[in-house]
């Protein structure tokens, strides 16, 4: 049986007419429908782009050790950075590949480095996502409960926290894993 969906993103509505599943009554999510979502998407951050920006903050210690790895990067643009440490910790690190970090990330998350990390005076900062991007941290957003603004926070400090880590383990990963994933989307953009 088709039906008319309506799928809530960003507090908008994206309406769609597709089977629905009679025993589960799920959606079923087709190509065509992702096609028009990514277009909708597209055009809903022309129409409106506040909708795409996340407000976060970041101590000045933290953002003493984000200029080093921006500089470590070859990368000048603290949005550019943000986004890639985000996405790469969304789709990258916190996956079935990355839960070996995980796991020593909560322990180095109860060391004296990482309240080191977040010392200082508190940098407000804000920044856009792309359409995609911007889908990435709000399914992770719902799929943990967190505001955006913690997920982006939770990813940058993850990161900045691994990037100065000096476990072997985590070293090797942060070299041959990560920095070139931060390296590549940097070149993407």
């Amino acid at each position: 049986m088709k039906k008319k969906v309506k799928k809530v993103f960003l507090g908008q509505n994206f309406m769609y007419t597709t089977q629905i599943d009679e025993v589960t009554g799920t959606a079923l999510w087709t190509k065509d429908i992702e096609t028009q979502f990514s277009k909708w998407l597209h055009d809903l951050k022309n129409t409106d782009r506040e909708l795409f920006k996340i407000q976060y903050s970041i101590s000045s210690n933290a953002y003493d050790v984000f200029n080093r790895l921006k500089n470590l990067i070859g990368v000048y643009d603290d949005s550019l950075l943000v986004r890639a440490i985000t996405i790469t910790f969304i789709n990258y690190i916190d996956t079935h590949r990355g839960r070996g970090i995980l796991k020593s990330l909560e322990k180095y998350k109860q060391s004296p480095s990482f309240k080191v990390l977040k010392e200082g005076e508190t940098l407000k900062k804000n920044l856009y996502f792309s359409p995609t991007g911007m889908r990435d941290v709000e399914a992770y957003s719902v799929l943990t409960s967190l505001k955006k603004s913690a997920v982006v926070q939770n990813a940058l400090y993850s990161v900045l926290l691994i990037s100065i880590n000096e476990d072997q383990n985590v070293r090797e990963f942060w070299e041959s894993e990560i920095l070139d994933q931060l390296t590549l989307i940097a070149k993407a953009a």
